[in-house]
């Protein structure tokens, strides 16, 4: 009897354990598909973000800027490249595609006037961000999910449609990168029922595929977020379907799980505990092992799926959801209470980091990220939130402001200690960091207006001079809008061929002859009059004209030089920029091949700041150079803090004294006593010695007394259009008086 009643109470204790584990199963799936199903949304918010932010720029510019200006600029500038958008098109009225990144350039007019994306927006004057169907591209051939708005003319009549055609499997790609079970799977519908994106098990829903009429879509016009058990069709096995509504947009993320999969554990356990049964007590032991194993990996698995859906899985700081989510507690609280303290939002953007990933690698700049978020995480104090919003951009969160000097105070603290290099693996990494400052709610009522301010002061930053912090101000939307316009005709003259080059003359001092000629750029606009070189160079390396308008600079200054007197050089100055370019090497090739200029006439001149931000590359880039024959000058020497090191690393061909050294020429003994330093130092080492911005007769005759080689500045000449410089080289003589 006693081993009856102990086997009762065993079997009815696997009973009841059994039934326990079933329900558990089913409680931790709803709780695993709803952390992924965040994570999905997070994704798809994104991705909708970057999309329907590059539409709005297109439609901001369509919509502003004069109608002559050509549609394929707009869809071909750079502002426009992403990883996930397939296409970009501009559609007329009439519904005729006018221009496209796809394809040949330009493209025939294509009517897409019966297409959704087009006639979605005929019907209604509402400014909406509509989501297509996936279907195949006319122009570009590929199944996509096409995102579209509206744009006006300047009468206010409906001017077209902007389109940016998605691939739909950018929404699940990184379904594979999440090990949430195998027989799972996940899909994007829209309110239509219509399915945008899908990956996984198949589940009965088909990318492309209506889902109108059965229990799913259903589920999705009742409105409820949750999980609901949906009967399988045609032999397939019954679901757990989890459904969330994409926040702001018509969209539903689906994700699923066969039911096989939810109780395989309770089903796997089960059997175990029948089996323990039946040997009583001596395998009780294996039993409570098992479930605790079992217990244990769920709850690892779900704590990873939180930390997927809150948190940046490189640096472990919160991500863009949870930053949003506390800047809209404090953003609303402070609105509702006018008294509440202020509080700042602080953009932070890393100088240089796509060098560091393009030369190299990933591994690397990911291992740089990790350092720069210990470094900005040293710097917070209590109740601070710092995050990665992704890429190299981060955030910081300041809930209570009393005074803007802490604020001021930690942007310097940052822009210094982001300043020290970096080591990581052998390589000595010097970055630095652009700071975008917003305090609401003077700059903002709301988080989405205070982002948008903080964004705008970081652009700004970037523009003007990096390695700074900015606060944001009204006119800086206004700023913004000018560098883009600044852009377009930058671009539109360089493509009309209306940059032209002026030509300075340097000269040696012992004989009075022209040693060669700087070439310098110049842009005549029609209504802004000259262009500072120092604005439209600034803009071109901003949007990457830079590598186009450097290599026609030196294609022209190579054929001018052609027809000079042999004994005479021509000096090209180079961007920073351009040497991020690998082809940097071939491309001068080419130009002295297509020239017929002598390498030996070449100089090329380089700033410090080059050396500094792109390190060993640059120093290989520059022995390539050197191997050519052409000669490499160092400008603007002395006004970093490290010109003596590269000298020792580099053999430079010349070094140019700066201008700052020679305006201050003979005011005292220390400012001679640099300049002679220099001119010693050079003579030594076997470089020659250019000095910069000579603009008297005493400063002349002191660097020649100094022993400096070469002279150029005003006093000699200001830089002239190429056709004075056949009357100039002819004429010297005359014209120019020697050193005493």
């Amino acid at each position: 009897m006693l081993g009856i009643s102990v086997d009762l109470m065993l079997w009815a204790g696997v009973g009841y354990k059994s039934i326990a584990e079933w329900r558990d199963s089913r409680h931790e799936a709803e709780r695993t598909d709803k952390a992924f199903a965040m994570m999905f949304e997070e994704n798809v918010l994104r991705a909708v973000g970057e999309i329907d932010k590059s539409l709005l720029y297109m439609r901001r510019t369509l919509e502003t800027h004069s109608p002559a200006e050509p549609y394929g600029t707009l869809a071909n500038t750079k502002d426009l490249l992403s990883d996930i958008i397939v296409q970009v098109a501009i559609i007329d009225a009439n519904g005729i595609m006018r221009a496209t990144n796809v394809g040949p350039q330009p493209p025939p007019p294509t009517d897409l006037s019966d297409r959704p994306h087009f006639k979605v927006h005929l019907g209604t004057a509402a400014d909406i961000l509509y989501v297509g169907s996936p279907l195949i591209g006319r122009a570009s051939g590929r199944m996509s999910v096409q995102f579209s708005r509206r744009f006006r003319t300047p009468a206010g009549s409906f001017g077209g449609v902007v389109v940016a055609s998605l691939d739909p499997y950018h929404f699940t790609h990184f379904f594979d990168q999440v090990d949430l079970s195998s027989g799972a799977a996940i899909s994007l519908v829209g309110d239509d029922g219509i399915v945008r994106s899908d990956a996984g098990s198949d589940d009965g829903v088909a990318l492309g595929a209506s889902i109108v009429g059965t229990p799913l879509y259903d589920l999705l016009r009742a409105g409820r977020n949750g999980s609901f058990e949906v009967r399988g069709q045609a032999g397939q096995d019954s679901r757990v379907v989890t459904v969330r509504k994409v926040k702001g947009q018509p969209l539903w993320v689906l994700v699923s799980v066969p039911n096989s999969e939810i109780y395989r554990d309770a089903r796997a356990a089960l059997t175990i505990d029948m089996s323990v049964a039946t040997v009583l007590t001596l395998l009780m032991g294996l039993t409570v092992g098992k479930i605790l194993q079992i217990e244990a990996k769920r709850s690892e698995a779900h704590a990873s799926f939180l930390r997927l859906a809150l948190q940046d899985p490189l640096t472990e700081l919160p991500n863009r959801r949870v930053f949003h989510r506390e800047l809209e507690t404090i953003a609303n609280v402070t609105g509702a209470s006018p008294g509440e303290a202020e509080y700042a939002v602080l953009f932070l953007d890393i100088d240089r980091f796509k060098f560091v990933n393009d030369t190299l690698g990933h591994a690397i700049g990911d291992r740089l990220l990790v350092e720069i978020s210990r470094r900005l995480s040293s710097l917070l104090g209590l109740g601070h939130t710092l995050a990665r919003l992704g890429g190299d951009e981060f955030a910081i969160l300041i809930p209570n402001v009393t005074e803007h000097a802490s604020v001021e105070k930690l942007g310097l603290q940052i822009c210094s200690l982001m300043a020290q290099p970096f080591d990581i693996e052998r390589h000595q990494i010097r970055s630095g960091v652009s700071i975008g400052i917003a305090v609401g709610p003077a700059d903002g009522a709301n988080a989405e207006e205070i982002l948008i301010a903080a964004d705008l002061a970081l652009y700004a930053v970037k523009a003007r001079s990096r390695g700074t912090y900015q606060y944001f101000d009204r006119s800086m939307s206004e700023g913004i809008s000018e560098r883009r316009q600044i852009e377009s005709e930058l671009r539109a003259a360089l493509d009309e061929g209306n940059l032209e080059l002026h030509y300075q003359p340097f000269l040696t001092l012992k004989t009075g002859q022209i040693a060669g000629f700087e070439a310098l750029a110049r842009w005549q606009h029609p209504i802004r009059g000259q262009v500072p070189p120092s604005l439209f160079i600034s803009v071109a390396e901003e949007c990457g004209l830079i590598h186009a308008l450097g290599e026609w600079a030196l294609t022209e200054a190579c054929r001018r030089a052609v027809s000079w007197p042999p004994n005479i050089k021509i000096a090209v100055n180079l961007s920073p920029i351009q040497f991020v370019d690998r082809d940097l090497v071939t491309v001068v090739r080419n130009v002295l091949d297509r020239t017929s200029l002598p390498a030996s006439r070449l100089e090329l001149e380089i700033t410090e700041q080059t050396l500094l931000e792109n390190g060993e590359r640059t120093m290989q880039t520059l022995t390539s150079l050197k191997a050519l024959g052409l000669g490499i000058t160092m400008d603007d020497f002395g006004t970093g803090y490290s010109s003596l090191n590269y000298l020792g690393n580099f053999p430079f061909d010349r070094i140019k004294v700066d201008r700052s050294f020679v305006a201050r020429l003979g005011q005292s003994k220390q400012q001679t006593a640099i300049v002679r330093a220099v001119i010693d130092i050079a003579d030594s080492s076997g470089m020659a010695t250019t000095a910069e911005g000579v603009e008297t007769a005493e400063q002349r005759d002191l660097l020649a007394a100094l022993g400096c080689g070469e002279v150029q500045g005003y006093f000699f000449s200001r830089p002239v259009p190429i056709s004075d410089v056949p009357k100039l080289i002819a004429g010297w003589e005359k014209t120019v008086p020697r050193a005493a």
